[in-house]
């Protein structure tokens, strides 16, 4: 399992590109995919919970969905055509998961190919938090002094939120 760990553990020096590229944040501002997972999960924890949801599940997925990237590293979305980077990602989550026990494996399988594949409530509302905390982010950005931030993640972002609670929180960004 530690090897699981130190792997994962690089997601604290991947930065996330969008800030890098779009938003011209500087490296040293840059949020990391650990960051990003976090609050992710943060936020998942208190929707889920107000949905009535299975929180843990909820909780879970936020921390496992980027995971890969401690493999990948990440990736923007024009950067590599969709197909391409699920293979890509599929292959890095096998790797890590192969790192586990053989029961712990098979269960973040499951709830791995679950997120990454819509299957359930909790899955759905994950990928829609997923943008609503880029939006969040965004506006740390601009609370920081990153003018021009906010809008063009927003913009980005809102069309694909449409549970009641993720677009209140969007809303009132």
């Amino acid at each position: 399992m530690l090897e699981f760990f130190l792997t994962a553990c690089r997601l604290k020096r991947v930065k996330r590109k969008g800030w890098l590229v779009k938003a011209k944040v500087s490296s040293d501002d840059a949020e990391s995919v650990a960051d990003h997972s976090y609050m992710l999960a943060l936020i998942a924890m208190i929707a889920a919970d107000a949905k009535g949801l299975d929180t843990c599940k909820a909780m879970r997925m936020a921390l496992l969905h980027d995971i890969a990237e401690s493999i990948t590293g990440d990736y923007m979305p024009e950067e590599i055509e969709g197909e391409r980077k699920r293979a890509i990602e599929h292959d890095a989550m096998l790797k890590l998961l192969n790192m586990l026990p053989e029961g712990l494996r098979d269960e973040y399988a499951r709830l791995w190919d679950e997120y990454a594949n819509y299957k359930s409530e909790e899955a759905r509302l994950v990928h829609e938090l997923d943008k609503v905390e880029m939006v969040i982010q965004a506006r740390c950005y601009e609370d920081m002094g990153y003018r021009g931030v906010l809008g063009r993640f927003y913009s980005y972002a809102e069309p694909y939120v449409n549970d009641e609670i993720a677009r209140r929180l969007i809303s009132s960004v």
